[in-house]
């Protein structure tokens, strides 16, 4: 089961490393592609697409929400 955990992690990398862990496990039959420089945006944007297209477990499900919470707040507070 992958980690998900909300550790010392900024908010980026957290989001990339999610992606990051998902695209290893899923098919990825959109070809997504996360590059090792990879921005916020670039991560949210396949944790989105990967959340409306693949049955994921209830963990990585939390884990993206937990993800889009933060960027809402974050949105909120510009």
């Amino acid at each position: 089961m992958a980690d998900f955990k909300k550790t010392e992690l900024t908010l980026e990398e957290r989001a990339f490393e999610t992606a990051k862990i998902l695209l290893q496990k899923y098919q990825n039959p959109n070809d997504l592609k996360l590059e090792e420089n990879a921005n916020l945006d670039d991560s949210y944007t396949i944790l989105i697409t990967l959340l409306y297209t693949e049955e994921l477990a209830e963990e990585e499900q939390l884990a993206i929400l937990s993800i889009i919470d933060e960027m809402k707040l974050l949105d909120g507070n510009r």
